[in-house]
């Protein structure tokens, strides 16, 4: 049906696209005879894509019929031209998405006045909002985690992280009882982040990476750093600043910080620039130990030293949870409490959540994968018992005029840990093959497919018992 009938798919990659005009029509340029899409979601019918829809049908049906009366001076041959019509249903969509802007704007407006007046009367609401090129969603599940026995807390769902979508959860979630509100906030561009913080007014503010993500958007590294510390730059000079010490742009950054500022990582920081009388003593993981149940490491903070367990596999898991640790604690929370809790951790969904999947172990990196992160990924599949160990991946996305270099890069560093690789699409295929045989990995052993369920089909075939397999990233169609 989709062959003949592509509207709802069109849909669906504009709502992926977040509705931005440009980007679709670039995409329906790229693709205009795309179809048969390999979804990773499903289309969710909101109130604004089933307007988008009937408002589309409608002028699809509105210029058949005005083809048939133009050529043959009669309503019946209108069928017809449905199918000439609905090739063009991007055109359709953009011209209703444009007709919908004035209700837009006024049903946003309405909610961000309506949010901004509810926080005026939640003067006791502590808020917490957390930015980052990666790691702030699984940070922000850990840290709901840690509160929610000793506080009542709500957290922005999933990965909604943009002005309508944190304000709409405060409207309809935040209650006059509730005590903390722990937002997920992102961006694309320079100054979305301050308006974001503009809308909310956090006092506390976590910055848990800087890495190129999103890089073609944002131009360069330094865009990337000093976008996310509009989060910090905004906090009051009575907040508190939690920065990841072991990267160099935030510990420079720092010293650009109206407030407190708390250091958590890994490693000392050296620098002679920074006056350290501004700063409290960094928290740290140490002695991290990852096995197939769990990750294990010593919490060092000013309140002593406690050695820490939780149900998730991973380095990373202890650098993230070492951000929201280091909140849980400024909070009241005793180093036994942070303990005790740190038991009760699920994994979040696609981000390194490890699955079984009959006789093979499936990690699943599917969501914002970026070259800081996928080293993460290699090194827990490289650490993680099996048999036999497999990427599945497409590569790198929006990584500008740095595409080339990443994925050739990560070719090379994906030869070091795999023993096969299966590429998925076009996207970065050229490059990640470049890398691979630069590191001399065996050709026989890259398998090039077109989507992503043929290379779930492809390791039905050369999987071995007790195999582990890395899932590193998993474009939706616009990038296809």
């Amino acid at each position: 049906m989709s062959k003949i009938f592509p509207l709802v798919d069109h849909l669906y990659i504009f709502q992926i696209l977040e509705y931005n005009i440009w980007d679709f029509l670039k995409w329906f340029i790229k693709h205009p005879f795309k179809r048969n899409l390999q979804k990773k979601h499903t289309l969710e019918w909101t109130a604004k894509a089933k307007l988008l829809f009937l408002i589309s049908l409608l002028l699809i049906l509105i210029d058949s019929a005005k083809g048939s009366l133009f050529l043959f001076q009669n309503l019946w041959f209108s069928p017809l031209f449905i199918p000439l019509v609905i090739f063009f249903s991007p055109i359709f969509l953009v011209v209703s998405q444009i007709l919908l802007l004035p209700l837009e704007y006024y049903q946003k407006d309405k909610i961000l006045n309506q949010t901004k007046l509810k926080l005026n009367n939640l003067s006791k609401l502590k808020i917490i909002a957390i930015t980052g090129s990666f790691g702030k969603t699984s940070t922000k599940d850990i840290l709901y985690t840690l509160l929610w026995k000793k506080f009542r807390v709500v957290k922005t769902p999933r990965s909604y992280n943009n002005p309508l979508s944190i304000a709409s959860t405060i409207f309809e979630l935040v209650k006059e009882d509730t005590q903390i509100l722990i937002a997920e906030v992102g961006a694309y561009k320079k100054g979305e982040i301050k308006k974001i913080a503009k809308l909310i007014k956090p006092q506390v503010g976590i910055i848990t990476a800087i890495a190129p993500q999103h890089l073609e958007k944002f131009g360069s590294i330094e865009n990337i750093a000093n976008s996310k510390f509009e989060l910090i730059e905004s906090l009051p000079s009575n907040g508190l600043a939690v920065l990841n010490g072991e990267s160099e742009w935030l510990v420079n950054l720092s010293k650009n910080a109206p407030c407190k500022v708390i250091f958590y990582g890994g490693r000392e920081i050296i620098d002679t620039k920074i006056s350290y009388s501004r700063y409290l003593y960094q928290y740290t993981a140490t002695d991290i130990q990852v096995s197939t149940y769990g990750t294990s490491f010593l919490l060092s903070t000013p309140k002593g030293k406690i050695k820490i367990e939780i149900p998730l596999i991973g380095e990373h898991y202890a650098k993230n949870f070492l951000a929201a640790a280091t909140i849980a604690l400024q909070l009241g929370l005793s180093l036994n409490e942070v303990r005790q809790r740190a038991k009760l951790l699920l994994p979040t969904p696609h981000r390194l959540e490890i699955k079984k999947q009959g006789n093979i172990t499936l990690i699943d990196n599917s969501y914002n994968t970026n070259p800081e992160s996928s080293k993460l990924s290699f090194k827990l599949l490289k650490d993680y018992p099996g048999d036999q160990k497999i990427i599945i991946t497409p590569g790198l996305i929006e990584l500008g005029r740095q595409s080339e270099k990443e994925n050739i890069e990560f070719g090379k560093d994906a030869n070091k840990v795999a023993d096969e690789i299966i590429i998925v699409g076009e996207n970065a295929r050229e490059f990640l093959v470049k890398g691979l045989k630069e590191a001399n990995f065996p050709k026989e052993k890259i398998h090039i497919v077109l989507e992503l369920k043929d290379g779930l089909n492809l390791l039905s075939q050369i999987g071995k018992p007790n195999a582990i397999v890395l899932l590193e990233n998993d474009l939706p169609d616009n990038y296809f």
